[in-house]
């Protein structure tokens, strides 16, 4: 049995538009409306397009699933993984250190017997599209609603940057951590942009986690821009999402902290970002610099962005703070 769009839908997680064009099923974690916000940042707006966040997630009879997959670039990175886990168990992580030498591929799982919960992660950095998914003819599908919902904003290492197992992206680890749905708008290289928060997504959250600043520093913002651009974006969240609690992540600590750049010293920055956050009631401030160890094996490029075991330290940490 093959699945149409409406069951691809069903079976989907983490975007706000499934659609079909050309015998493919396309995700999508933006809005055209908030999409368009990007259209004159070609880098960004090419970012918009990466499956961050997207799974599908199901709980089936079938003694096997099978998918094919087609990857285009979406970010800086090329390399891209699928990771299968069933009844709670990783039982394959499949994909591509290139998407370039190897855009396209097949992923089945065969499945033991009895009823399966399926989770199929997305790679976050390359945009994913999916066709011929396939189960047993007789199988039973069962689709699965999350008890909360979620929409994580941020950068680079919200989208899931430099993660080989998605699933252990931050995002993706508060998501099951709480059952929720999330929403991954997650940008490399992004900083506080009112602009995007001038469409609100489809879905009420029951929670909001924020996660930039450490572009806003690096790239050189005066101190009363980092103050102008910080308090925009949370008044414009807090009026889009009424009573909805935000938990504001401090930037995590990144090897060159100690440079002095036009804001001032990291920690400047970050009392800057604290002061605002403290104007708001509803916003729950996180010390990121403390989320993970300052060990630079922690991080792929030794720096900046956390690497598999990275991510598991933040991740534990983080759902520690917001339990």
């Amino acid at each position: 049995m093959y699945a149409d769009l409406d069951l691809v839908r069903k079976l989907t997680h983490g975007a706000v538009a499934v659609t079909e064009k050309d015998g493919w099923f396309l995700f999508s974690r933006f809005t055209d409306e908030q999409r368009g916000t990007y259209r004159n940042m070609p880098d960004f707006y090419r970012k918009t397009f990466a499956s961050s966040g997207i799974r599908l997630e199901f709980k089936t009879s079938s003694s096997f699933f099978a998918m094919d997959y087609h990857v285009t670039g979406a970010s800086s990175r090329k390399f891209y993984y699928f990771d299968v886990f069933v009844n709670g168990i990783l039982v394959k992580h499949e994909g591509s250190e290139s998407y370039e030498e190897q855009p396209d591929g097949t992923l089945q799982v065969e499945l033991p017997q009895g009823i399966k919960t399926i989770a199929v992660y997305f790679p976050c950095l390359v945009a994913v599209k999916l066709s011929r998914l396939l189960f047993d003819d007789a199988s039973v599908i069962q689709y699965l609603r999350k008890s909360r919902k979620m929409i994580c904003f941020g950068d680079s290492i919200t989208q899931g940057y430099d993660a080989r197992h998605s699933f252990l992206t931050y995002p993706n680890q508060l998501a099951d951590a709480f059952d929720a749905e999330m929403i991954n708008k997650g940008i490399g290289g992004e900083v506080f942009r009112p602009d995007l928060l001038a469409n609100a997504d489809p879905m009420q959250p029951d929670l909001l986690t924020i996660a930039y600043g450490t572009n806003d520093w690096s790239g050189n913002f005066s101190r009363e821009e980092l103050r102008r651009h910080t308090d925009l974006f949370c008044r414009r969240l807090v009026e889009s999402y009424p009573d909805v609690p935000v938990f504001a992540i401090l930037p995590l600590w990144r090897s060159d902290f100690g440079c002095i750049r036009n804001a001032g010293t990291f920690e400047d920055a970050g009392k800057i970002y604290r002061s605002i956050y403290e104007k708001y009631s509803i916003i729950r401030i996180i010390d990121g610099f403390s989320l993970i160890p300052h060990d630079t094996s922690l991080f792929s490029d030794g720096y900046l962005h956390p690497n598999d075991s990275g991510f598991s330290q933040m991740s534990k940490n983080l759902i520690r703070q917001i339990q």
